[in-house]
């Protein structure tokens, strides 16, 4: 039927790739797998899976009926709840528990009124008289799949991302006829690892190209070779290295069709992390490896691996792709293009020096900023966007990127952001941004607050100290040193080859250093979401500094979470307590705002803040109580005798915390109960928490500690505040608008209480 078509199932994995594969009609016993694709975007799964189906046409022409839908089909997320299962003595336990694991499946209406859902992860398919019982059904369905499981079973389940489907009809596949050609079929282990980009090239699929970063005679005489020689890419990341390869695949599909030889050659694009996935067996990513090497041996095709330094990573077992690679490119059998950075090349000069000597090396030079706004302009043309720039918007928004992401590079910056803002534009709508508007777009783009980052609204020091002091009490001193670090970065002043800023705080435990951070990430990012935080304490022993460097899927090491956000706050908690290495590894962050991980790979630090704090210089027999403090001398003498000299010179302010005063502590037990007073639970029933004067002193006494600070103060209004009121709530379902008094006994607001006020009073015991 005319109006049949392919439905694509999405799934979003946890470094924002997409999983999309056709969603079959029916499925029998001894089916092949359904095509399947692994791309950056929509966009590239639909590419890779054209070739896909348009190869399943050629083989067998009757196999498309199989994915042909007449229903419209939506995808829905729901968390279902199973008991956990262990084994015990070799026989299933099942636990009292309840586990709640997220469940995507896919539904459509039948003729008949019924529903059909599928599970794609799993293979399930159910018919439902009523899409109501979804939720029983698939957990009874969870449930039993579960049976006699071990414990790890439950992360097969694991809700990675986003899962959704969409209809796909990429037009005349219905009427493909196997075409005439002379070439062969592709062999299956390079289909499974990557795709062909210079047939994709051929078909017109490739988008256009707007900044070429290398003069053409660089390379062409090494790719005319025969056969071609091994081709490494350096430059900074975003100047272009993944387009210089699209632009060789697009001139070879033209000298292929306009010479009608065959010898020019093809170029399969794959990476270490599709090379070995689903390799899960001992030998089984080797074995892939040297499947790879006969298939491309003597052909006269590019592999292109992407990075140099993943196929040159160990894997698990010790052993890399390079090892199995590298040989067959030596000797000429197969060819590769890689890409890497000036220091990954570098470091790769001292360690693999042999690796690097079969390719030829082309530099790609990022382009002058003043070539930059014509280059987005010309983006916006081939894209067809939605929103278009001014051209002073334009020239803003070079600026912007410019000062406050340095860690990437023209023009990939540039069109990165181009990218974001057509996604954010409403569809059927076009919209010109002019420079205001472009800072306020740019402002959403990175979590800048638009008063640091546009010249036309004033942030003086004074408002950002009082901005900082709204959440840190009694550290007037503190929170203007702090602002003074904001208002150098809102004037350009700040050394653009070091961090932002490098603030040591130190005092005594519970004075607000740690909420100080928090209230820069919130001024600075708009909320505290965007602050790396590192407790020293963890980081005592030997080998602790590795930790920091690791790099990997699932991994969330300090250089994974700046690489994924280069715009973040760092605190090194109690820095005092770290192992020397760590120390090592500082100096290089706070010297020349840089980090390189455990792939050698360079991690920028040049857009951070990093805030440390220390309790060096408190000792314990020192004066306690309210505003006992000592001299920021004391301070700055134990700060320099704990760091070496070199440390030391690179912090831009050590910056003293006092004691709090009792009146400090009285506006702090005000924020805390402002916070506990705006809980969803207290909202949602219109009632009103009143604290009286003398139940504030005695909260402020007892949760203000002469060694601890004011930390334990949430403890105590937790405990003797909300409680009591959560148990009352939980009694009385039908309480609400109601006065929630809080008093201490014995007190004369205690005994001016009504009796019915007194039923729902929380009395402090003096």
């Amino acid at each position: 039927m005319s109006d049949k078509s392919l439905r694509v199932y999405f799934t979003t994995h946890h470094d924002g790739r997409l999983t999309g594969r056709l969603l079959p009609v029916w499925e029998s016993l001894f089916d092949a797998p359904a095509p399947s694709a692994y791309g950056a975007s929509e966009a590239e799964v639909y590419a890779q899976l054209e070739a896909r189906v348009r190869q399943l046409m050629m083989d067998d022409a009757s196999m498309l009926n199989r994915f042909l839908w007449e229903e419209s089909l939506q995808a829905r997320t729901l968390t279902v709840e199973v008991h956990p299962q262990t084994v015990h003595k070799k026989r299933p336990v099942i636990g009292k528990a309840l586990v709640p694991l997220k469940l995507t499946y896919v539904y459509g209406k039948l003729e008949s009124g019924a529903y059909r859902v599928l599970v794609p992860r799993f293979g399930w398919s159910f018919v439902l008289e009523e899409l109501s019982i979804a939720r029983e059904v698939l957990q009874h369905a969870l449930t039993t799949a579960l049976l006699g499981e071990q414990p790890q079973g439950l992360y097969d389940f694991r809700h990675e991302g986003e899962e959704f489907v969409h209809s796909w009809d990429p037009g005349g596949l219905r009427q493909a006829e196997r075409p005439h050609s002379d070439e062969e079929p592709a062999p299956p282990v390079l289909e499974a690892i990557g795709e062909e980009l210079t047939s994709r090239a051929r078909s017109g699929r490739a988008l256009p190209l707007v900044y070429d970063g290398a003069p053409m005679e660089d390379w062409r005489a090494f790719v005319l070779r025969q056969p071609p020689a091994s081709i490494l890419l350096v430059g900074g990341p975003g100047v272009g290295k993944t387009s210089w390869v699209l632009k060789l695949a697009r001139w070879l599909s033209e000298k292929r069709r306009d010479e009608k030889e065959k010898h020019f050659p093809k170029i399969w694009r794959t990476s270490a992390e599709r090379i070995v996935a689903g390799m899960v067996y001992l030998g089984m990513w080797q074995e892939r490896c040297l499947q790879i090497v006969d298939a491309l041996s003597f052909e006269n095709d590019y592999l292109y691996v992407d990075r140099l330094t993943s196929i040159l990573a160990p894997q698990p077992d010790g052993s890399s792709i390079g090892d199995l690679l590298l040989p067959a490119v030596m000797s000429e059998e197969i060819s590769l293009i890689a890409e890497c950075t000036e220091g990954e090349l570098e470091r790769c000069q001292r360690r693999f020096p042999e690796a690097l000597r079969p390719f030829r090396i082309i530099r790609l030079e990022e382009p002058a900023t003043s070539q930059v706004p014509e280059l987005m302009r010309r983006y916006q043309e081939t894209r067809r966007s939605r929103v278009h720039l001014h051209p002073m918007g334009l020239r803003q928004v070079v600026g912007h990127l410019e000062m406050f992401q340095r860690d990437s590079l023209f023009p990939g910056k540039a069109f990165r952001f181009m990218d974001w803002l057509d996604q954010q534009a409403e569809r059927g709508k076009t919209r010109t941004l002019y420079p205001r508007d472009a800072s306020e777009a740019y402002a959403r783009y990175t979590g800048l607050p638009l008063q640091l980052i546009s010249d036309e609204i004033p942030a003086e020091q004074g408002t950002l100290t009082t901005q900082l002091a709204q959440g840190v009490i009694g550290q007037d001193r503190a929170c203007e040193l702090a602002a003074g670090v904001l208002a150098r970065f809102k004037a350009g002043l700040n050394d653009p080859d070091k961090p932002v800023g490098t603030l040591l705080f130190v005092g005594p435990t519970g004075v607000g250093k740690t909420e100080l951070s928090k209230q820069l990430s919130r001024t600075l990012f708009g909320h505290e979401e965007r602050m790396i935080r590192l407790d020293m304490s963890e980081y005592m022993l030997p080998g602790s500094a590795q930790r920091l460097m690791e790099v990997g899927p699932g991994i969330t090491s300090l250089a994974e979470r700046v690489r994924q956000q280069p715009l973040s706050l760092v605190l090194f908690d109690e820095l005092e307590k770290a192992h020397p290495e760590i120390f090592d590894l500082l100096l290089g962050i706070l010297g020349e705002g840089r980090l390189t991980d455990s792939l050698g790979r360079r991690v920028d630090f040049r857009m951070t803040v990093i805030c440390m704090t220390s309790n060096l210089g408190v000792e314990q027999s020192e004066p306690v109580g309210y505003g006992a403090e000592r001299g920021s001398g004391d301070f700055l003498r134990a700060v320099r005798q704990a760091f070496r000299p070199e440390l030391f010179n690179r912090i831009d302010h050590v910056i003293p915390f006092r004691r709090l005063a009792e009146a400090d502590v009285l506006r702090i037990v005000d924020l805390e109960l402002e916070k506990a007073a705006s809980r969803a639970g207290l909202l949602r029933r219109r009632l009103r928490l009143v604290v009286e004067p003398d139940a504030r002193a005695w909260l402020a006494r007892h949760g203000n500690d002469p060694k601890l600070g004011a930390r334990p103060l949430k403890r105590l209004i937790e405990a003797k505040v909300m409680a009591p009121i959560a148990v009352r709530l939980a009694a009385d379902a039908r309480l609400e608008d109601a006065i929630l008094p809080v008093v201490v006994a014995g007190s004369e607001a205690e005994r001016g209480l009504r009796p019915e006020s007194r039923v729902l009073a929380t009395i402090l015991e003096a």
